[in-house]
């Protein structure tokens, strides 16, 4: 998995083909919990893969202990991971929504980024998913042009 933070906007993951490690887990959640007080949220972009139950719990405790409820967006190629989100929302009340891996604009208006906010996110998103070499659905027919676009401001 690969995370990066973009200051003052979001915390970004894309995981790989592969289930993430407990180290790399704990890394990215303590890197996660060092930036709450400065993104609007987190957007996971996984085609499949993701944290195991006990990584899950490890989110949950960290958050808890944080005081701080985060929005959490996940963009999943899975149905069934997409459902069991939406569950798990309706259930506990949690701030976390799920998105199809081709919804990024229905992902970034639910963190409520603005228009420069999630030019920035879709360049980081993009740079992420070469180093985890996975394609993003999103934006698959796209140009080199929103990277141009935030290089120039």
């Amino acid at each position: 998995m690969y995370w990066r933070v973009v200051p003052g906007v979001v915390h970004i993951v894309a995981h790989t083909h592969d289930s993430p490690t407990d180290e790399d887990w704990d890394a990215y959640l303590a890197d996660v919990i060092a930036n709450l007080g400065e993104i609007k949220g987190v957007l996971v972009y996984t085609l499949r893969a993701g944290p195991s139950a006990s990584q899950r719990a490890r989110s949950n405790e960290a958050f808890s202990r944080a005081g701080v409820e985060v929005q959490t967006v996940i963009m999943t190629a899975s149905r069934v991971t997409q459902g069991i989100v939406t569950a798990l929302s309706w259930a506990v009340g949690a701030k976390i929504k799920a998105f199809s891996t081709h919804d990024f604009a229905g992902a970034v208006a639910c963190l409520g980024l603005d228009m420069e906010e999630q030019i920035k996110a879709r360049v980081v998103l993009k740079q992420l998913a070469r180093a985890a070499e996975i394609e993003i659905d999103a934006f698959a027919d796209e140009s080199g042009k929103f990277r141009q676009r935030l290089e120039r401001k």
